[in-house]
């Protein structure tokens, strides 16, 4: 096989091209797709940016969490629709949901601190009487005038993404090679073509939020919801109005903890909803999140036969396009046993217990004996939130698995983005050559 290194610029297509329009598109997958939440009140726009790039990064290691985040946020957008609607509130649409969820209305009474909603505490906040709809039922002139997206900007975008597919697809039609650069932005693009259509109704870089006052004390709110309002909250005094975190969100938040504790960069704050607040998401969500996976994850592997400058790259891209796949099938098999076989297992078998001695099984563990160094290391290695947030406990079962795929998964698409750019150095002459358009028109 003919190989060649850096071409220069000739009538068809060169080195500069292949370069320029795929970092193009990853560039539009990673930075242009983002709609980030409300930052925080004395965020200065610099920070905004490194917050920005700090996504960005994610999503250029692993696009699908991205998608995954847009997922998330629009289930939990038409659930809040359609709470409202059942309230009674027929006009709360999905740009309202999503205004909401991203932290665009604040909690504001002259006695306690301004702190972020959820769209569930501001259904709460309505149908409690504590707060009129017309102050969230806003227009959706009101709505489209915040959002600082551009929809034109949106819509080139997609034909860029679009135009990049096709122009692969046809070079593989004629027989003409593709790059894996070029394959690598294929992966983005699927994953960000999914991420536009469920953000597509989130507005974008909102900057400042929407003051919600109250007709009453947010102690008095507290003292008439009873005891569940009691107990220790971490992120804001409404903690109580359904906080609900993923499994994924839970793994997630306890790597973004460990790199809090040697970077400040990766420190949250309770004054916004966080940019990677991973939502639970439905069954039939959850069956589109796995698919789009496996499709990002197998178009790597679609690279098996790509010619590479060396055997050893060639191993090593084919071993890393696996460990990807292996480490997304890995993942939804522990998340199945961690949180769904082993609690069914373990409820079956206490209960069998119960009735066999006929005694309640919780009256051998009582909370108030000391913990053992054993329990207290294992209730450390659980939970490595600084507030020692107990919602935050990760299952001892799941740790170890999952920060094995969490550095598989890592490693492997570090390779991959580096493979992308060394292959440039020696390709085959194909490459360089541009489709012939007029073969796919028909002759007669």
């Amino acid at each position: 096989m003919i190989v060649q290194g850096w071409k220069a610029q000739p009538d068809g297509r060169g080195t500069l091209d292949i370069i320029s329009q795929s970092l193009t598109t990853i560039f539009l997958c990673c930075w242009s797709a983002l709609c980030l939440n409300v930052p925080a009140p004395t965020w200065s726009r610099w920070k905004c940016t490194v917050q920005k790039a700090l996504m960005t990064c994610m999503g250029l290691i692993g696009p699908e969490f991205v998608f995954q985040l847009a997922l998330g946020q629009w289930v939990s957008a038409r659930r809040s629709v359609a709470a409202f609607k059942e309230s009674g509130y027929p006009d709360w649409t999905m740009r309202h949901a999503f205004l909401a969820d991203m932290g665009g209305f604040v909690f504001h009474h002259p006695a306690s601190e301004d702190f972020p909603l959820t769209a569930k505490q501001v259904h709460y906040l309505v149908t409690q009487g504590y707060v009129e709809y017309a102050a969230v039922g806003l227009d959706r002139k009101f709505i489209d005038d915040r959002n600082k997206g551009d929809a034109t900007a949106r819509f080139i975008t997609v034909c860029q993404m679009l135009w990049f597919s096709v122009n692969c697809f046809g070079r593989v039609a004629q027989g003409l090679a593709i790059t894996t650069i070029e394959l690598t932005t294929l992966g983005f693009i699927v994953c960000t073509l999914g991420t536009y259509f469920f953000w597509a109704r989130k507005p974008m870089d909102v900057i400042n939020a929407i003051a919600l006052v109250p007709n009453v004390s947010l102690q008095k709110i507290l003292e008439k919801a009873g005891d569940e309002a009691k107990e220790a909250y971490y992120c804001t005094p409404l903690d109580f109005i359904g906080r609900e975190l993923s499994p994924w969100a839970l793994y997630w938040t306890y790597w973004v903890n460990i790199l809090g504790k040697f970077c400040s960069l990766f420190r949250h704050t309770s004054h916004k909803i966080r940019d990677d607040n991973f939502l639970p998401i439905s069954s039939a969500a959850t069956f589109v999140l796995f698919l789009s996976q496996i499709a990002y994850a197998a178009i790597h592997i679609c690279g098996w036969n790509i010619h590479f400058p060396t055997a050893t790259e060639r191993l090593l891209w084919r071993i890393s396009s696996l460990a990807i796949m292996v480490s997304i099938l890995s993942y939804w098999l522990v998340e199945g046993f961690t949180w769904r076989i082993h609690p069914a297992i373990k409820n079956y078998i206490d209960k069998r217990r119960a009735r066999v001695h006929g005694k309640d099984l919780e009256q051998y563990s009582d909370p108030d004996l000391p913990q053992t160094r054993y329990q207290k290391f294992a209730a450390k290695l659980r939970n490595n939130s600084n507030r020692d947030d107990h919602a935050l406990d990760v299952p001892l079962k799941a740790i170890l698995p999952m920060c094995m795929l969490g550095a598989f998964y890592c490693t492997s698409r570090a390779y991959i983005l580096l493979e992308d750019l060394l292959s440039l150095r020696a390709l085959p002459a194909t490459a360089y050559q541009s489709i012939d358009w007029s073969g796919f028109i028909p002759h007669f």
